[in-house]
């Protein structure tokens, strides 16, 4: 839009100008005409004073030598009786005519100028003739030209910086609401288009912070309702953990307990999963390497713990992808959390991080019996895949996606994460 109002604004002043110009060149080609007309007619004034200055008073219009050169134009005389001395060119015959009638002339015929004089000898009229040609009519016009072309170029280059601060002027308020709308698409729902001289534009900022508020308010009230969700599940699940304390039968106690635990981790990822809504903006960003390390040294303490070989490959620099750094550490989280869960004390396993121009590939492999096993009774509550749900749906919100593959010698999850939008 910013080079649009620019070349708007130039187009309309270079027409004016052109349309300006126009009546301004004929004028400047009417002005030096006038100007070689006017020289002609003294020249021919002179030479016919001249003329009649040589005329003895017995004779009439005595042979004479008219000067050439000096002033613009070709000298011819026409004689009362008829002769031509010099040119003599059809398009003068009109003006010729009127000055053989006793009074100058001026006449412009196909680009050529005629200007005539009347000598006066007793009764007796001769007319002296001066030619112009086309070249010598234009004389001194281009300088003029010249110099209107310059005052236009002025002219535009003012209306140029002009029409570039006026452009500025009306585009800045719209680049202060592109940084509201990408702050607020970012995450900083405290931010406000501020206000605009310009109404239109004044409309469209006082829309978007309501928008803004409005998605204020409906964010707390999700707060306010996921708190009470919390508490309305894991209260009576604090019951039921104090009962199952009670239970005197050992395995029956410890079962019970795996399943509890099983019911809070999956109470846990529900309400995860409802806190992250909308997290996943289109300018979510970030350094995917950097994540994957921070959570290797974090599941390393437990790794260590069970005695299980943790192999990771993380290649050095920058790797971008479009999730929030929460985002992507949660997936990661679940993934862990799965080997942990699954898989017997000791197994190995890893992460393998690989990026191409496009993509980055975070996979998460184990040596364990994979997906396709069936579990132990132990095993059965935590594996409904609901983390491998919310894995695949962080994948996908980044633009990419998530491949499950499982066989006899062990599982891997790999998640393709797309990267940063515009």
């Amino acid at each position: 839009m910013y080079r649009r109002l620019i070349i708007f604004g130039l187009a309309v002043c270079g027409s004016a100008l052109i349309a300006l110009l126009v009546p301004l060149g004929l004028a400047a080609r009417d002005i030096v005409q006038a100007d070689q007309i006017s020289q002609a007619a003294a020249k021919a004034r002179g030479v016919a004073n001249d003329w009649q200055r040589q005329s003895p008073q017995d004779d009439k219009a005595p042979p004479f030598d008219p000067p050439q050169g000096g002033s613009p134009g070709e000298v011819s005389l026409y004689y009362p009786d008829g002769r031509v001395q010099g040119p003599d060119p059809q398009g003068a015959a009109r003006a010729v005519e009127a000055a053989s009638r006793g009074g100058a002339a001026s006449d412009i015929v196909d680009g050529w100028g005629y200007v005539t004089a009347p000598a006066y000898f007793d009764e007796e009229i001769a007319v002296v003739l001066v030619s112009l040609t086309p070249e010598e009519l234009r004389e001194g016009l281009m300088p003029r030209l010249a110099a209107l072309a310059g005052v236009s170029l002025v002219l535009l280059g003012l209306a140029g910086g002009t029409a570039w601060w006026l452009a500025r002027r009306t585009v800045a308020p719209l680049r202060d609401l592109e940084e509201t709308a990408n702050a607020v698409a970012a995450g900083d729902l405290t931010a406000r288009a501020p206000h605009s001289s310009i109404n239109e534009i004044a409309h469209v900022g006082a829309a978007l912070n309501r928008l803004t508020g409005r998605v204020q308010e409906l964010l707390r009230e999700e707060r306010e309702y996921t708190a009470e969700l919390a508490h309305q599940l894991r209260t009576p699940l604090t019951v039921l953990s104090v009962d199952v304390d009670g239970v005197s039968d050992d395995e029956v106690r410890d079962r019970l307990r795996d399943d509890l635990s099983g019911v809070h981790m999956m109470v846990d990822e529900i309400i995860n999963t409802a806190r992250r809504a909308g997290r996943e903006g289109l300018h979510a960003l970030c350094d995917a390497g950097e994540v994957v390390q921070d959570r290797v040294r974090f599941w390393e303490v437990l790794a260590e713990d069970q005695a299980r070989v943790f192999e990771h490959r993380i290649p050095d620099g920058e790797m971008l992808v479009r999730l929030t750094p929460d985002d992507l550490a949660a997936a990661i989280d679940i993934l862990f959390q799965n080997v942990f869960l699954h898989t017997p004390e000791g197994t190995a396993f890893g992460i393998t991080v690989t990026a191409d121009t496009a993509w980055v590939d975070v996979t998460v492999w184990d040596h364990g019996p994979g997906f396709d096993v069936e579990p132990s009774d132990s095993d059965t509550v935590g594996s409904t895949r609901l983390g491998l749900s919310i894995a695949r749906r962080l994948a996908e919100a980044s633009g990419g996606t998530m491949v499950v593959d499982s066989g006899p010698g062990g599982a891997s999850v790999r998640l393709r994460l797309g990267p940063p939008g515009d």
